[in-house]
């Protein structure tokens, strides 16, 4: 028990690390961002150079090209980036990978034309060596109406999976409650651990029916295939034919098979006073 308390303790650091280092890359690709847009503003192309790959693609509406042609159009002035007004934005990590949406007004000078054009525009940049660099710049056209949606994030699959076995469990859904359990998944009961099948057979034939569980708070960390749900919870269960209610700290381990998350471990610890 020592040994399990330690590593979810150094579990947790871990977790909390990785989560602010993502917050970090994403605020940081967000400024760069909008250092961008003044950097077409003011057509400075000594520091777009810097931060365009060399690799990098430009997706317009009159067409697609690369980093030197889209360079020379903004110090020539062919194209003038003026002015863009950013109404919305959005950025999604994945390891050293951003994708950043922008929903923005932009007035471009085209022509010798001031043009005003509603686009949500993709921007996909990696961190290498020499810091972050941008790989694609993609302008979509769009109405003023246009909303960029919100995605549905590991953490959130995450959550609703979670909330879904409770309801399995108080429903007693063995066979989907099977699926969703890691083969050498553990169960951490205050009467003992044990492995799925126990625990399935203890769901199915009602050795302890999980009634209810009133969820208070629930947060969820995910690092790479793994996630880790901490639910505090109040749980109503009917135990040897008597109903009992405890306050408990669960603790959730996922692991992510395909494009499924399996669950690995669930852990029990009775809180000593509940909290409202």
């Amino acid at each position: 028990m020592k040994k399990l308390l330690i590593g979810l303790c150094l579990l947790s650091i871990c977790l909390q690390f990785s989560f602010a280092q993502t917050s970090n890359y994403e605020q940081e690709v967000i400024n760069l961002s909008k250092d961008k847009w003044q950097w077409m503003a003011d057509k400075n192309v000594e520091e777009l150079a810097i931060l365009f790959h060399d690799k990098s693609k430009f997706v317009h509406m009159s067409g697609t090209w690369n980093k030197d042609r889209e360079l020379e159009i903004i110090k020539s002035g062919s194209i003038w980036y003026k002015q863009a007004d950013v109404h919305d934005v959005k950025v999604e990590i994945f390891d050293n990978t951003a994708v950043l949406w922008n929903r923005i007004t932009l007035v471009a000078h085209v022509r010798g034309n001031d043009v005003s054009n509603e686009f949500t525009v993709t921007e996909i940049y990696h961190k290498g060596k020499g810091g972050w660099k941008l790989l694609d710049l993609t302008f979509s056209k769009v109405r003023d109406t246009h909303e960029i949606a919100e995605g549905v994030s590991a953490e959130q699959q995450i959550l609703e999976l979670s909330k879904q076995k409770w309801e399995w469990m108080a429903d007693k859904k063995a066979d989907a409650l099977a699926d969703l359990f890691h083969e050498q998944a553990k169960f951490v009961h205050m009467g003992g651990t044990w492995g799925k099948d126990r625990e399935v057979e203890i769901i199915r034939s009602g050795g302890i029916h999980y009634k209810q569980a009133d969820i208070h708070e629930v947060s969820v960390e995910v690092i790479g295939d793994m996630a880790t749900v901490y639910n505090r919870i109040t749980l109503l269960a009917v135990v040897g034919g008597n109903e009992v209610t405890n306050p408990f700290m669960v603790t959730e381990v996922y692991l992510q098979q395909g494009d499924d998350w399996k669950l690995t471990n669930m852990s029990f610890t009775k809180l000593l006073t509940p909290k409202n």
